[in-house]
């Protein structure tokens, strides 16, 4: 048998999944050396969430930050992750958008190409393959693992031989729960290679904590390559460690042939720098959950469920939740329990929970879904519930994005109505992508532009904090006037600031300003919401003098790739709003009172 390839995924899924992606680029720059020198068959490390995160909460450049990984990179291959036709959002984007997205990623640095489409609808993957393969890249085809009556291993092999068609170079095997079992991973991963002579490459989780033994099975059955995290971004909803599948693979027929000493090495500087990253660690993530097996909803979606039920002090209705779950999954056609789609399904499963009579309240996104926006489901929808999502109106057959019309020049268009101007192509797809947060990275005067690869240190035998940066020194000052220096701290780097001009020379004290209390200062009350996460605030609903009635939506908090309605815990007048729309709050921060 031919050596198993690791794709290291510590760069964007590891960390995605246990740090909300927030592993910032002056973090990963002194490590990418050894990254580079372990021998990896690639290093996944840009798109998905990560690409949201370093617009929104990270304020950096997600192409810069590409361009900096592949001058930092030369050796392994870099892959991205793209789902189908949404690209890296939610929405499916236009063809023009999504041909000069790819093509944009590849001429800064991308080699590998991974795509799966949430609802298994290969149509949404024919336009990425087709632009994937004329820029030369390396295609992964993935098909979304979500067992059913419907996508069973028939139905498996004949979408690998579609996707063969298509010009997949691999077929992929996407477990985005984490339930796929060693006894099925031995018989798909058979069934494919027989049927394509593709290579084949499993991406699964650890939710549930069968990911190394399926790998194993999987390998066994004839599977080229699993992807695996290095052990500080590992385990939970992240994948299986690194330095754990190439020691059980070592001296063995499917020997990796890497390197445990770099891998440790570069494993230890993680561990390293982890507590820079404890805020955004939800204990959730790295837990081992084996009822997904059940329903198949990843645990951080089934947690905000469980949430919400409390908030309405509704938990009795637990079970009941648990069984909506797989009904309204069945009724929607048994679609891939994956973002958004497992969003989709969960919500209205919550709305029947809390309802009267089931789909008495339905949203606009589970509407979409019945009209064909986000493709065609596996299986036929429930009838009944069609006619009540979509009244008299027909669903859609066609390609979803067929639909839309070319988004490129109209972005330029609109670019420029608010005082952008576009000087390149990757500036307009960002745009396009998370119009509400370009700004902070388009216009020079906001935009942080990364630092360069230094070389890595050297690990110690025993963790250390990170070292913050060396303040950034000033010229000297020539003008006669008065000066004052200061070092200030912005998003945890500290700068040297001198301050000239009048006034800044007495050597009286100043009086300090009545400090004002933060929101994770303020007092709670039975009145207060509270943020039950950290996460950002994406909508507020409602304004000061509002009235609400309990169980209101007041505040859309976006966290683990998830939006999270925040509800009213009280009825009665809105007092004081301190959530910021695009503002990251702490877990427990009051974002408002009511009274």
């Amino acid at each position: 048998m031919p050596r198993v390839l690791i794709t290291e995924t510590v760069l964007r899924d590891g960390q995605q999944s246990l740090v909300q992606g927030r592993l910032k680029l002056q973090h990963v720059l002194p490590i990418a050396r050894t990254l580079d020198d372990i021998g990896y068959h690639a290093l996944d490390a840009w798109g998905g969430w990560t690409f949201a995160a370093s617009v929104r909460a990270l304020q950096e450049d997600p192409w810069q930050r590409l361009r900096s990984l592949r001058a930092a990179i030369d050796k392994t291959p870099l892959q991205m992750l793209i789902r189908g036709q949404t690209l890296i959002g939610q929405s499916h984007q236009p063809d023009d958008v999504v041909r000069a997205f790819i093509e944009q990623a590849v001429a800064d640095g991308i080699r590998v190409v991974r795509m799966f489409d949430p609802l298994n609808d290969l149509r949404n993957l024919e336009v990425p393959i087709e632009a994937a393969r004329k820029t030369g890249a390396r295609v992964i085809a993935a098909l979304v693992y979500s067992p059913s009556p419907v996508e069973d291993e028939p139905w498996l092999v004949r979408s690998a031989n579609r996707l063969k068609a298509l010009g997949a170079d691999w077929i992929g095997i996407e477990d985005v729960a984490g339930i796929l079992a060693p006894a099925t991973a031995r018989t798909l991963v058979s069934a494919v290679v027989n049927a394509t002579r593709l290579p084949v490459s499993i991406h699964s989780h650890s939710t549930t904590g069968l990911s190394p033994i399926t790998y194993y099975a999987a390998i066994e059955a004839g599977a080229t390559g699993v992807d695996t995290a290095l052990s500080a971004l590992a385990w939970g909803a992240s994948q299986p460690a690194t330095e754990t599948i190439v020691a059980s693979l070592h001296d063995g027929p499917n020997d990796t042939g890497l390197d445990l000493s770099l891998i440790s090495q570069a494993s230890r500087y993680f561990d390293e720098i982890h507590d820079e990253y404890l805020e955004f660690q939800d204990p959730i993530a790295f837990r081992n959950d084996v009822f997904v097996l059940e329903h198949q909803l990843p645990a951080p979606v089934l947690a905000v469920m469980i949430r919400n039920l409390r908030e309405r002090k509704a938990t009795d209705r637990y079970d009941r939740l648990m069984h909506e779950l797989v009904q309204v999954r069945q009724e929607m056609g048994y679609p891939p329990m994956a973002a958004p789609i497992n969003r989709i399904a969960a919500n209205q499963a919550l709305a029947n929970t809390l309802s009267e009579k089931r789909y008495q309240h339905i949203e606009q996104p589970f509407r979409d879904y019945v009209k064909g926006l986000y493709g065609s489901p596996p299986g036929p929808i429930d009838p009944e519930v069609r006619k009540r999502a979509l009244g008299s109106s027909e669903a859609i057959t066609m390609r979803p994005a067929d639909l839309l019309q070319p988004g490129l020049d109209r972005a330029r268009r609109e670019m420029r109505k608010q005082g952008l101007t576009p000087t390149s192509v990757d500036q307009v797809l960002t745009y396009i992508l998370f119009p509400e947060d370009a700004a902070g990275i388009l216009r020079p005067s906001t935009r942080r532009e990364p630092a360069p690869a230094s070389p890595p240190p050297t690990p110690s035998a025993e963790p250390a904090a990170a070292q913050k940066p060396t303040p950034t020194e000033l010229p000297a000052v020539t003008s006669a006037a008065p000066v004052r220096e200061f070092t200030v701290e912005v998003d945890g780097e500290p700068y040297k600031v001198r301050i000239l001009g009048d006034g800044v020379t007495s050597s009286a004290a100043t009086p300090a300003a009545t400090p004002v209390p933060s929101a994770t200062q303020r007092a709670g009350g039975n009145g207060a919401i509270q943020a039950p996460m950290q996460g950002m605030v994406v909508k507020v609903k409602v304004a000061a003098g509002d009235r609400v009635r309990l169980g209101d939506v007041v505040v859309i908090l976006e966290a683990m790739k998830m939006q999270n309605d925040i509800v009213a815990t009280v009825g009665g007048t809105v007092r004081e709003v301190f959530a910021k729309e695009g503002a990251i709050v702490a877990p427990n921060e009051v974002l408002m009172t009511i009274g």
